[in-house]
Order: structure tokens, then sequence, then C-alpha cells
């Protein structure tokens, strides 16, 4: 699902969205190439969203705060 549609940010449309969800680094591939499989630096996101993130939009801070949100709900 998109973790942020799910968590209704950003001109969220469908809460739940699992249609066309794509994987968005956080830290580009071209940035730090060594961290393009790092979980922490992974996030999966509507076309939407991802596209808001690519322009700066969503600010990586951000990013990495539902994903440290996201794992920490996994580990339980």
């Amino acid at each position: 699902m998109c973790q942020v549609c799910i968590r209704e940010l950003y001109d969220t449309r469908i809460k739940y969205n699992f249609t066309n969800i794509q994987v968005h680094h956080i830290i580009p591939v071209a940035e730090d190439y060594s961290k393009r499989l790092n979980d922490s630096c992974l996030i999966s996101v509507c076309p939407h969203h991802h596209s808001m993130a690519e322009r700066g939009e969503i600010s990586r801070e951000e990013l990495f705060e539902i994903v440290k949100e996201q794992e920490e709900k996994n580990n339980f």
C-alpha cells in the first residue's frame, strides 16, 4: 500500500491505495548507489505521491519518519 495514502497525507484520494504501487528511493540512486537496496531508504508509494516525492514536495525527512514508523509497527 502507499505509505502516504494510508496516513491520509498530501491530497490522498484513496486511503488504502494498493494500485500501481511503486518504490521510491528516498536517497536517489544517483546520489548514493550503495543505499539503493537499504530498506530504511525505500518507501512504497502510489504514482501521485511518488511524483510529489521526486519533486521534493514531500520532504526526505518526512519520508524517513514514515519508514521509521512502519518499521516499528512491523517489529511488534
